[in-house]
């Protein structure tokens, strides 16, 4: 499957990308835990997102709280992430194939964080790859 509008458009793998920001926020907010939101919640989330996502968002706001406390610049970037990232609505519950484009969508968000970028070029608009 490739890296396309289509696929960056669809529910469930906005949904993949919006864990790999709210596990984000988490991880700088409050440094390493021990259990991750990603590590209790990426099962649940995969497959029933509407069921989880309300949980996960709700939890997430103290973490933004306290990061715009400390790295206001941070916060704003993360919070822009995270409009980015969510769908129009969350689905109740994924397919197969639907698990697959949220895998995508979460490790094409890790990656993107630990891609360093670029602040000479403008941003880009989406449809690389």
């Amino acid at each position: 499957m490739t890296h396309n509008s289509e696929t960056q458009g669809h529910p469930a793998y906005k949904c993949g990308r919006l864990l790999a920001v709210i596990e984000r926020i988490q991880s700088l907010a409050i440094g390493n835990p021990n259990a991750t939101l990603t590590d209790r919640y990426y099962g649940s989330a995969s497959t029933a997102p509407a069921s989880v996502f309300g949980v996960l968002l709700r939890m997430t706001q103290p973490h933004l709280s306290k990061l715009r406390k400390q790295r206001e610049g941070l916060a704003i970037a993360l919070e822009r992430d995270l409009q980015d990232a969510m769908p129009d609505q969350f689905p109740t519950t994924l397919s197969l194939t639907e698990q697959g484009l949220f895998a995508l969508g979460y490790y094409h968000q890790r990656r993107e964080f630990f891609t360093p970028r670029n602040t000479t070029a403008p941003a880009s608009t989406g449809g690389e790859d």
